[in-house]
């Protein structure tokens, strides 16, 4: 578990599950991809031992999850980073994002997202957190949106 300035990253739970999976589809851009409340809680409890599940928690409040792979390229990959939106703006994401890039530091140096081509606040998020829009990955997900890979090196955080 480590704490982030007033909100705890621990291991996600299999009761946590189902409540952030039903959220996390009723709101883009799971919503707009598709995603059913079914797959994403299938995705969460899936066996993948290169893919660590977090849940932010405030309080006693699930607000949140972070979806990490590694290895990857030479850092990890951010494959999930949801925040509910009664807990946006107050700084999880962040506090998340800065976690996740102290990981890639003794393994590479890089941080990776991914983010939807339609999702401008969330680009906008990961622009202000020092990372670049690398490359265009149309139809990843689904047919009618892209993807924008994003990477952060060490020598891109926000001072």
């Amino acid at each position: 578990m480590a704490a982030l300035t007033g909100t705890l990253l621990r291991p996600l739970a299999d009761e946590d599950i189902d409540g952030l999976a039903t959220a996390c589809a009723a709101v883009d851009p799971y919503r707009r991809l598709g995603f059913s409340a079914a797959g994403l809680a299938g995705y969460l409890r899936r066996d993948d031992p290169a893919l660590a599940r977090f849940a932010l928690v405030t309080g006693d409040t699930v607000a949140g999850v972070l979806a990490l792979r590694r290895p990857w390229l030479r850092g990890p990959f951010i494959e999930m980073l949801a925040v509910l939106p009664k807990a946006q703006g107050h700084g999880l994401g962040r506090r998340a994002i800065e976690w996740a890039a102290a990981q890639a530091v003794s393994s590479g140096g890089n941080l990776w997202a991914t983010v939807s081509d339609f999702n401008w606040p969330a680009r906008a998020f990961y622009r202000r957190l020092g990372f670049a829009e690398i490359a265009e990955l149309p139809g990843l997900v689904a047919p009618t949106a892209g993807e924008i890979l994003l990477r952060r090196t060490d020598q891109a955080a926000p001072s």
